[in-house]
């Protein structure tokens, strides 16, 4: 009996850490030009408009291309031409007042208007770039990198 409640339980919370690590962080506003997304470091497709992306995605523009991202907490990012944007940590628990978001910007630009996260706790919003972690503060910003 207590071999069967174990692993019940070890069950249970396998099937919650699916349910939370396949949440969506948030859909693809505007897509325009040369886009992609690559999930798992690997897997290369174009997106559309209203499809979800999740943490450790990759958003990826050519010459000319750009994406409108909408995060679960209404943060807005906007990823301009031949950039790379890696949604590297992303969690929204707004019945907790829990967030945190970690972007990496490999390359060009985005602008980025902050949302719940940012409001709610300021030090859980960063944005990484190859050699710099910049702490959100403001509503708005711009980053580029190269």
């Amino acid at each position: 009996m207590a071999k069967m409640k174990a692993l019940l339980i070890f069950i249970a919370s396998s099937i919650m850490y699916v349910s939370f690590a396949a949440e969506a962080a948030g859909i693809f506003k505007s897509v325009s030009g040369d886009v992609k997304i690559i999930k798992n470091s690997k897997n290369s497709s174009t997106p559309k408009v209203g499809e979800k992306f999740f943490e450790s995605d990759t958003i990826k523009t050519g010459q000319g291309g750009s994406a409108g991202l909408i995060f679960s907490d209404d943060t807005l990012v906007s990823v301009g031409q031949n950039a790379e944007f890696t949604v590297k940590e992303y969690m929204f628990k707004p019945g907790d007042k829990k967030g945190s978001f970690v972007g990496k910007i490999g390359k060009g630009t985005i602008a980025c208007m902050t949302g719940l996260i940012a409001k709610m706790n300021p030090e859980s919003m960063k944005v990484e770039s190859k050699t710099a972690t910049i702490g959100i503060r403001g509503t708005y910003f711009v980053v580029e990198a190269e």
